[in-house]
């Protein structure tokens, strides 16, 4: 940390030195220097904003989250039940059918004799 902070300085010490020249129109080169910091200040908040709004959104993600957990639950046995009920209508159907068959074949054996 102690490196990045010399090299913060130095940096920002050549920085203020080279916005003091002048280009080649005679104009000084700060106020280009100005946009680009201008511009990387309005990033800077545009992130810090968008971290402040992530952080929001996981807050909010980890209340509703109970919530959903609760949710599937109910949803599970609520299809358990379908699942319950229907087996139950297919067992009886397949007793009827068995019936039926059972039926039909006593006809067909009592009309053959």
């Amino acid at each position: 940390m102690k490196h990045f902070s010399i090299g913060l300085a130095v940096g920002a010490g050549f920085g203020v030195v080279l916005s003091l020249f002048k280009d080649k129109n005679g104009k000084r080169l700060f106020p280009e220097v100005q946009k680009g910091v201008n511009a990387l200040k309005a990033d800077i908040q545009d992130l810090s904003a968008s971290q402040a709004k992530l952080k929001t959104a996981q807050q909010n993600l980890k209340n509703s989250l109970p919530q959903a957990k609760k949710a599937i639950s109910e949803l599970q046995n609520e299809l358990e039940y379908y699942q319950i009920s229907v087996n139950r209508i297919i067992h009886k159907l397949k007793a009827k059918t068995a019936t039926f068959q059972h039926n039909d074949d006593e006809e067909m054996n009592s009309s053959k004799n």
